[in-house]
Parts: structure tokens; C-alpha cells; sequence
């Protein structure tokens, strides 16, 4: 079983090294109360701070060391701002080859971060392991499973989130979300 972790809260700034905020530590310790039980046998984590410390308590409690991959990074939608973040955003989930100035497509995104959810995968072996990442990198491949998973989809994840992802059969895969919002 594989539980992928979108991070907890952050306060907003344009510093992708912030840090969770205090109500975003609060729930990393509840995403260790669900997850702690679960036989986790590796943790993987994108290198930025937020998603770091929303596993950390996890990783604390059961002993075992986060391990990072930059792979597993948010996905850069732009060079600069955009006017409209989310029209943006809503764009590419309908062009999955739109790229601007500086950033990458959905496409581009979904197969880094499937890369390294395979590594991890192929890693962990028949274990369970963590994937602590973010939203849109999370949503794109969640799409892969699900082509109904979309923008809408994607607005509607909370921070944080928590799926566990199985195999169906040998070429099929299935995912439930297994965080509630009321714990």
C-alpha cells in the first residue's frame, strides 16, 4: 500500500522552503496518529520544507529516516506571477501540453513525479511507504489512475490530504482518501 501525503497548511509566501503553520504542525502529528499503525516501512518526501515537516512526526514515531527526492517537488507553473493563478492552473488540466514562460506542463509534471512514485514503488517492494508531496504534483497522478481526477478534483483537496493507493491487479490500481478533515 502506498499513502500519498499532500502537506499540511502553510502560511502563504512566495518561499518554497516555508515551513507548516501552527495549525498545519497540528495536523502532521494527526497524520502520524493515522498512519503510525499502517506498517510503513519507508517515507519519501518532497525536498520542500512544508512536506518535510508534515511526515516528520510520522517518521519520529515509527524510527525510520525521511528520505528525499526532488522529483517529488510542487509543480513551477510560471517563471513570474500570473495574473490569475487559478484560470492558469484550471488551463493546463484541459491542455496537458500547455506550458508558460518558464514552467512546466501537466504532462512534464505527471511523468517526473510518476517517476519517482515508481521509484519509491520498486524501492518499498511489497511494503508500505509514505509519499509526502504536494496538490497539483499528487492530483496529476492520482490522475493516472483516474482520468476523472481533474482541476475540480484539485480544488477540492485539503492541506493536508491523505490517499492510500493499491494495486487492483497487475496493470490496474485503485485510491481511496483515508483523511478526514474532523478527526
Amino acid at each position: 500500500m502506498l499513502f500519498l501525503v499532500r502537506h499540511a497548511h502553510s502560511d502563504y509566501s512566495p518561499d518554497e522552503m516555508r515551513g507548516l503553520s501552527e495549525s498545519g504542525r497540528l495536523a502532521a502529528v494527526r497524520i502520524a496518529d493515522l498512519l503510525q499503525d499502517r506498517g510503513i516501512a519507508a517515507i519519501v518526501s518532497s525536498p520542500y520544507t512544508r512536506a518535510i515537516q508534515t511526515v516528520q512526526p510520522l517518521a519520529d514515531r515509527i524510527g525510520i529516516a525521511i528520505e528525499v527526492d526532488p522529483d517529488l517537488r510542487e509543480r513551477h507553473l510560471s517563471a513570474g506571477p500570473l495574473a490569475d493563478f487559478q484560470r492558469c492552473l484550471e488551463a493546463t488540466w484541459r491542455d496537458f501540453d500547455l506550458a508558460y514562460p518558464g514552467g512546466e506542463s501537466s504532462a512534464a509534471a505527471q511523468a517526473r513525479v510518476s517517476g519517482a512514485i515508481g521509484r519509491v514503488l520498486e524501492f518499498a517492494s511489497d511494503r508500505n511507504a509514505v509519499v509526502a508531496s504536494h496538490g497539483n504534483a499528487l492530483a496529476l497522478f492520482l490522475h493516472t489512475i483516474d482520468s476523472n481526477v481533474d482541476f475540480g478534483f484539485w480544488a477540492k483537496m485539503s492541506t493536508p490530504d491523505v490517499y492510500a493507493v493499491a494495486p487492483r491487479n497487475e496493470t490496474a490500481w485503485s485510491y481511496r482518501r483515508v483523511w478526514t478533515d474532523v478527526q
